[in-house]
C-alpha cells in the first residue's frame, strides 16, 4: 500500500487545475523519489522471504504484479514527460515497467536481490 500510495494523483495539481502546466513538479519529483525508495525497500525485504510452495510463491508474485504494474504504468504514462523535460530525469524515473516486472520475480526466493544490475534504459 505504501508503494501504491506514492502513485496517486492527489496533491499533484496546483490551483485546482488539471492541465499539464498545473502539475507541481516538486511534488511529482518527490513522489517518484518516494516510490523508488519504497520499492527498493520492499524488494530488498521480500526477496529474502522464502515461500517454499512454488505455486503459492507464483500466485503471490502475480497478485503483486497485477496491482503494481498497471498503477505504475499509468502514473508513468501520465507524468513521465514532466520529469523527462527537467534536469536529471534518471534521478526520478529509476525503473521502467519491465524493470519492476523483472524485480517481482525475485520476491519470496529467499536470497538477496541485485536489482540495480538489471536496470534497462528507459
Amino acid at each position: 500500500m505504501k508503494i501504491l500510495h506514492c502513485l496517486r494523483d492527489e496533491g499533484l495539481h496546483v490551483s485546482g487545475g488539471f492541465s499539464s502546466s498545473s502539475i507541481s513538479k516538486a511534488t511529482l519529483r518527490e513522489r517518484f523519489r518516494s516510490f523508488n525508495a519504497a520499492f527498493d525497500e520492499v524488494h530488498r525485504v521480500q526477496a529474502t522471504w522464502i515461500v517454499p510452495d512454488a505455486q503459492l510463491r507464483e500466485e503471490l508474485r502475480i497478485s503483486i504484479a497485477e496491482k503494481l504494474l498497471p498503477a505504475y504504468r499509468s502514473f508513468l504514462g501520465r507524468f513521465r514527460q514532466h520529469i523527462e523535460n527537467g534536469r536529471h530525469p534518471e534521478m526520478y524515473i529509476k525503473y521502467s515497467v519491465e524493470d519492476l516486472e523483472t524485480a517481482a520475480t525475485d520476491f519470496f526466493e529467499g536470497s538477496p536481490p541485485s536489482i540495480h544490475g538489471r536496470r534497462r534504459p528507459h
